[in-house]
């Protein structure tokens, strides 16, 4: 189960991260800021933890930017893909890993933004999808795009790794040494503590310092996208 056990006091940054990004990305709205071809970052949402994988063209423009949200109090794991094509929103896949109701959304748009397909799936029924779910979809992709733009600006960067025996290595196999502050590293031990198998584990790294997101039982390294497999 990937979730925090509850433990509040991380919400508190939410806040603070997405202030550091806002202000990095107000600082250059005046000059052309040039983003890195691949970027990792996340933040805290309001029910669990949203983690954003981007993908960019040679202009900072988005090709592909994939957003995984795991939620704390449901076994419940949402994977969207917003695809663009010069510049502009073309495509939204998003899937939600549910045991008792998974489900499947689809949206494609022309270049003037207006639908050519959209579809939701569910239990192997198929329907189309009313105006409300589209807005949500478009509103969605382009909350994406602005809040991993301000975090990538920001420096807030995405880190995932496995925690074995006291040593944690992140999913590219470089052994690292990471120390979070007391709360959070105290949670790291105790929720890990009678577990012999290894636990995989997601945080930031930023300017204000290192914010543990998530502990999981599943290996999410074996998905963790790549900017050859974005």
């Amino acid at each position: 189960m990937n979730n925090r056990g509850g433990f509040t006091p991380l919400l508190l940054k939410r806040q603070g991260l997405l202030a550091i990004g806002s202000a990095f990305l107000l600082s250059a709205c005046s000059s052309t800021v040039q983003l890195p071809e691949f970027s990792a970052t996340g933040y805290i949402a309001d029910e669990g933890v949203v983690r954003l994988w981007r993908l960019n063209n040679t202009a900072s423009e988005p090709q592909v930017i994939m957003s995984v949200y795991s939620f704390y109090k449901k076994p419940e794991t949402v994977i969207t893909f917003y695809e663009y094509r010069q510049n502009k929103l073309w495509q939204v896949r998003s899937e939600v890993i549910n045991p008792n109701d998974p489900s499947s959304w689809h949206l494609r748009l022309n270049k003037r933004g207006e639908v050519i397909f959209m579809q939701q799936e569910s239990q192997k029924q198929k329907r189309a999808l009313t105006e409300d779910e589209r807005l949500r979809m478009v509103f969605a992709a382009s909350k994406e795009r602005e809040i991993s733009e301000a975090l990538t600006i920001g420096k807030v960067n995405l880190v995932q790794g496995i925690w074995y025996q006291n040593t944690m290595t992140t999913c590219a196999g470089e052994k690292v040494s990471v120390s979070f502050e007391g709360p959070e590293q105290r949670w790291l031990k105790t929720r890990t503590r009678n577990s012999s198998k290894p636990s995989y584990v997601a945080w930031l790294d930023s300017p204000e310092g290192k914010q543990l997101l998530m502990v999981a039982e599943h290996d999410f390294c074996k998905w963790e996208p790549t900017k050859e497999s974005l």
